[in-house]
C-alpha cells in the first residue's frame, strides 16, 4: 500500500492522465458484462483525474 501511495505522490501529472485514459478504456470495455465493477473503476479514474489536474496546476512551470 505504501508503494502505491508513493507512486501517486511522485508520478508526473502526464503519467497520471495517461493512466486515467487507460483505465477509462478498460472500464468501457467491461461495462456490458460487469457494470458494477466498471462504475467503480470509472469513479476511481475520476478521482485520479482530478488529483492529476490539481497536481498539474500546482506545479511550477
Amino acid at each position: 500500500m505504501n508503494k502505491l501511495i508513493n507512486f501517486f505522490k511522485t508520478a508526473s501529472p502526464l503519467i497520471l492522465l495517461l493512466l486515467c485514459v487507460g483505465s477509462e478504456i478498460v472500464s468501457k470495455i467491461i461495462e456490458i458484462k460487469l457494470p458494477t465493477i466498471a462504475m467503480g473503476l470509472q469513479l476511481v479514474t475520476f478521482v485520479v483525474f482530478i488529483y492529476a489536474l490539481i497536481k498539474f496546476f500546482n506545479s511550477k512551470f
